[in-house]
């Protein structure tokens, strides 16, 4: 097995990530406060604005993030934690969500469907799009495995070959270059890359797999490539002329900085100007530089926590900021590039309201279809997490299960360790949660 993070320590600090714990409860479902894991601007229209939240799953605006609104219809998920936007069609969408998936929208987030078919793991990490060939994603998992879809997420297939196997939660970050020798870089505590005309991952350096990296960004302009790390703040590197040889090597370089110790969360570059960039850390906020790295100042006056989660940027306008958080009211944007903050109107439905729907059947679902009974080894499943239905849900937590139609096997079989399932549980489970969403399942 490859070297992770602790099992014990990710279960103390993931949370702060806005990750699902693997096990426990983190408090009552009913007090449950607004999270923005991530927020993204239509490329054509920048008055449009989408939110992956919890645990609203998705919101969006379209006056500039002045006003937002739920935008979850066909969601089976709380929990939406990364979108991305199709390049020329920005009516479609896909969000990966915690323990839902993936689901995709054709008409700018007014409903969704599932597109999961294929995929071995649901807590989805990170999602990245090939501008050049949209129909084209890459999906990371909560366990360390990747997919790809070619055609627009109809199907997934895996893309984990010459990756180590993973225990415990993983933490992914991906870029994507595109062009003739174009390719991806992974980040999952030391940095992978597969140029597009190969199927295999290799290992870039190992040169930061003791300081974890957690995040990354690439600056177009200048040829850099910056790595957010757990332990050892940030760190940038030039890019090889060609990215995707075997042959090339990143000689990192520490970035100086008031976070230098600290765990990087995200990097955002000014896409109008890439000398400013932006870093959130988990326990000291946002800070901004405009040069590249070499000063850096706090822009977290105004807000109610440090605790920022996701941020994006006007690409007419930089001064407006748009920031998720947690632990609070969840959403803030700025018209001074980060000098001050205001909490936009937010339509926000309460959690039980929210539960209440996603535990309604399909209309298409046989209405005489005698409802079928979880067997008594299903109570074991509510020791790790709680489920989106409640009719099965006995947990009260931030994360939960949406018992949606896929392949259930590989995600009973992970969690039987923590809920100490027989192999002969295992396959009860398995047929109840198949026979189950097979019979709930909501109609796109």
């Amino acid at each position: 097995m490859a070297r992770t993070i602790p099992l014990r320590l990710t279960l103390l600090v993931v949370c702060s990530l806005g990750l699902p714990p693997v096990c426990g409860s983190v408090q009552a479902a009913f007090n449950e406060p607004l999270l923005v894991n991530q927020i993204a601007i239509d490329p054509r229209d920048f008055r449009v604005l989408y939110a992956a939240a919890r645990p609203q799953g998705a919101l969006k605006s379209t006056d500039r993030g002045l006003t937002w609104r739920p935008a979850r219809n066909g969601l089976m998920n709380t929990s939406g934690y990364h979108l991305v936007i199709h390049p020329t069609n920005p009516k479609i969408l896909y969000l990966g969500t915690f323990g839902g998936g993936i689901y995709k929208t054709e008409n700018g987030g007014e409903t969704w469907f599932e597109a999961n078919r294929g995929l071995g793991d649901t807590n989805i990490h990170a999602l990245v799009l090939n501008p050049r060939q949209p129909d084209q994603l890459v999906a990371a998992t909560s366990t360390g495995q990747l997919f790809q879809t070619e055609n627009g997420a109809k199907n997934w297939t895996p893309l984990s070959e010459g990756l180590p196997k993973y225990e415990g939660e993983v933490i992914a970050s991906l870029l994507l270059f595109p062009g003739e020798t174009g390719g991806f870089y992974l980040a999952q505590g030391q940095l992978f890359r597969r140029a597009f005309s190969s199927q295999r991952w290799q290992v870039v350096d190992s040169s930061l797999s003791e300081q974890v990296i957690t995040a990354l960004a690439y600056d177009a302009r200048h040829h850099v490539i910056y790595a957010g790390t757990m332990r050892q703040g940030l760190f940038n590197t030039s890019l090889p002329s060609d990215p995707m040889s075997s042959q090339s090597r990143l000689n990192w370089t520490p970035v100086g900085g008031p976070f230098q110790t600290h765990w990087i969360r995200l990097i955002v570059l000014d896409p109008s100007n890439p000398s400013v960039l932006y870093v959130s850390t988990v326990v000291g906020g946002l800070y901004k530089s405009t040069d590249q790295g070499v000063s850096w100042h706090e822009i977290n006056a105004g807000l109610p926590t440090k605790a920022v989660t996701g941020l994006a940027i006007d690409p007419a306008d930089p001064r407006f900021l748009y920031v998720g958080l947690q632990y609070s009211d969840g959403l803030f944007l700025s018209r001074d590039g980060g000098t001050t903050w205001s909490l936009p109107a937010l339509a926000i439905e309460p959690v039980q309201q929210i539960i209440a729907s996603l535990s309604r059947r399909s209309p298409s679902a046989p209405s005489s279809a005698p409802p079928i009974v979880p067997p008594a080894s299903f109570a074991k499943c509510n020791q790790c997490h709680g489920w989106t239905d409640s009719a099965l849900n006995q947990r009260a937590t931030f994360w939960r299960v949406s018992p949606n139609l896929r392949d259930w096997r590989p995600t009973v079989h992970r969690m039987s360790y923590g809920a100490r399932l027989t192999p002969q549980e295992e396959e009860e489970i398995i047929k109840f949660l198949t026979d189950y969403s097979r019979q709930r399942r909501q109609a796109p």
